[in-house]
């Protein structure tokens, strides 16, 4: 009995405990996720760019220099006046001009009308060691020095006052060729150079422009020479009127700051060729001293004398013309500046002598540089009735002078 119940408790202990020693079966486990995909590696860091290549801008080379051009000079000059006969010969109307039957007056000859006395334009052109001159012009001035006959009422036309060439030679020397002004005289062409609008008589009976060649040497600053050789006074025989030529001498010398004294001389026979070949009358002598004194800043003095054996309008050895002139000039301020001339002439033509005389008193009120308003009230005297029948001749004058 007791064996039974022994075998039977161990049959069913076992199990009991076969069943406590055997684990419960361990739940089935999820399927292990797929694995996640690999990320790419990643990408190597880009290499840094190399500095961009400096840009290399080439040069072009520098154009050559273009050749050097003329320095160029202008200069211009309009000048306009209106003049009244006061005293004209009886009978005449105020268009009269005042004239003389010896020596007239140079440039203002026009009565009550309003006149272009010139309209210049001149241009200076330097090329080291060349240079040009050029001067051209309009009006009654440019028909009296083309040669139009005096007296009378002036018309305006076209003239080439100046055209030369200059070349400069080593030793202070230079060659002109062409047309220039004559070195005589104490006054000029242009009157904005001049002291006095109206000109002296012993001005009109000088050449003003020559044709042909001179040559100009500066000795020292206290010396200075020229000789010329041209066609005739004037200028106007282009070719020349004759086969003559006038050979002229001058010197400048400067005796100090203050003083300085111009001597010219012309030589030669101007009158016309005759239809034989041979040059008629006798030898034309001109002699022109000029002497100017600066006195101060303010006051100045000039002196003329001329003298002229056989005019070339007689060409007769007995012929003869002779003059002195005096002019001053005050400057009282920028705005105003006094001067006056006074003069006397004689003229000896086919044997009658003739004197007369004549003074100009005048104000210059500039305004700026390049404008002045000239009025001068100017008389002129002789013991002959040569003044249209009259013995005197009295003229006022406004000019308007533009320049620059």
């Amino acid at each position: 009995m007791r064996l039974r119940a022994c075998i039977l408790a161990i049959a069913v202990v076992t199990p009991l405990r076969a069943f406590a020693q055997t684990p419960p079966p361990a739940p089935e486990a999820a399927p292990p996720a797929p694995p996640a995909e690999a990320a790419p590696p990643p990408a190597p860091a880009p290499l840094p760019l190399p500095p961009p290549a400096p840009v290399v801008v080439e040069t072009p080379p520098a154009p050559a220099a273009p050749a050097a051009g003329p320095k160029l000079t202008w200069g211009g000059l309009v000048d306009t006046y209106w003049m009244y006969y006061i005293n004209p010969p009886s009978g005449a109307n105020s268009l009269t001009p005042p004239t003389s039957a010896v020596v007239g007056r140079a440039f203002d000859t026009n009565s009550n009308s309003f006149t272009i006395a010139l309209s210049k334009v001149s241009l200076n052109a330097s090329m080291d060691p060349v240079s040009f001159q050029l001067d051209v012009g309009y009006g009654t001035t440019a028909t009296i020095v083309n040669g139009a006959p005096m007296p009378g009422t002036q018309s305006p036309s076209f003239f080439v006052q100046q055209a030369y060439g200059t070349i400069a030679l080593p030793g202070n020397l230079t060659l002109d060729f062409g047309k220039f002004n004559t070195t005589a005289g104490a006054e000029v062409i242009e009157a904005n150079k001049n002291w006095l609008y109206s000109r002296s008589l012993l001005f009109n009976i000088i050449p003003f422009v020559h044709v042909g060649a001179r040559a100009n040497l500066k000795v020292n600053d206290q010396l200075t020479l020229q000789a010329s050789v041209v066609n005739n006074w004037g200028g106007l025989g282009e070719p020349d009127n004759n086969a003559w030529k006038t050979a002229g001498v001058s010197a400048t010398i400067t005796i100090n700051p203050m003083a300085t004294v111009i001597a010219t001389g012309y030589f030669g026979k101007e009158a016309t060729q005759g239809t034989d070949g041979s040059t008629p009358g006798d030898l034309t002598i001109l002699a022109d001293v000029v002497a100017a004194f600066t006195l101060s800043e303010k006051l100045g003095l000039n002196v003329n004398f001329d003298y002229i054996k056989a005019p070339p309008a007689t060409s007769n050895s007995d012929d003869y013309q002779m003059g002195v002139s005096a002019m001053g000039r005050f400057v009282v301020s920028d705005h105003l500046i006094l001067a006056a001339r006074g003069e006397w002439v004689k003229s000896k033509f086919m044997g009658a002598s003739v004197a007369q005389e004549e003074v100009t008193v005048g104000v210059a009120l500039p305004v700026g540089k390049n404008f002045e308003l000239r009025p001068e009230v100017r008389a002129d005297f002789s013991g002959d009735p040569i003044f249209s029948g009259e013995k005197n001749m009295v003229t006022g004058t406004v000019a308007a002078l533009t320049y620059f």
